[in-house]
């Protein structure tokens, strides 16, 4: 039998620690995290439910039975709702962009550059054709959304609009990418794994680009 001043000072004490337990946590900035895992998510809300189990069966020593099978229903489903939440969807290099982007419309020029651990150069494309076959090629590429980080950086290319603020950066990778920026009003973000063949990749190394040297 659980000494009565004992209860009462776990009733205060539990929902004390689990709120101090999600503030520290949040001021680390973990929940935004791009690599967060859910193993750790799972620990954190095991270790939260299994406060609220005790908390529960301190409050309804009556009732234990019905309040295990609450919080294990909590334990188990907040993991799973996560996963379906944030689970990986299917998409493609085009509709990953704004809808006119793929086109080239709207877009001034493009800028192409190598990443560190790769000889300097750049390249600047300005003809319109040029820069609409380049997103086109690379249009039906497929990407699958990843927070695992991506290879090591090999290219960056920005995409200049013709509004003030219009801007999209893709930092291409081996079989990765991550693009972010906006244009035209619409915002995109995301970090992708890619599927098949890196044909964006393929394009920026076997195009008959006039790169310059640094």
């Amino acid at each position: 039998m659980v000494n009565e001043r004992l209860r009462k000072a776990w009733l205060i004490s539990l929902p004390i620690i689990a709120v101090a337990t999600l503030i520290i946590v949040g001021s680390s900035g973990a929940y935004f995290k791009e690599d967060l895992e859910i193993g750790n998510v799972a620990l954190l809300m095991g270790l939260i439910g299994a406060a609220v189990l005790v908390f529960l069966s301190l409050l309804f020593r009556k009732k234990v039975g019905l309040v295990t099978g609450i919080v294990l229903c909590f334990i188990i489903l907040t993991p799973v709702l996560f996963y379906l939440i944030n689970k990986p969807t299917t998409t493609t290099f085009g509709e990953a962009l704004p809808d006119h982007i793929h086109a080239a419309q709207m877009v001034t020029e493009i800028r192409i550059h190598t990443e560190m651990g790769k000889p300097f150069k750049t390249v600047t494309l300005e003809n319109p054709e040029e820069m609409q076959s380049m997103l086109q090629t690379a249009s039906d590429m497929t990407l699958v959304t990843s927070d695992e980080g991506y290879s090591r950086h090999l290219y960056s290319i920005w995409l200049e609009g013709d509004s003030y603020g219009d801007g999209i950066q893709i930092v291409v990778g081996k079989d990765g990418l991550r693009i972010w920026g906006s244009m035209g009003g619409e915002t995109v973000e995301g970090e992708y794994k890619i599927e098949g063949e890196n044909r964006l990749l393929q394009v920026i190394e076997n195009g008959e680009f006039e790169w310059e040297k640094g």
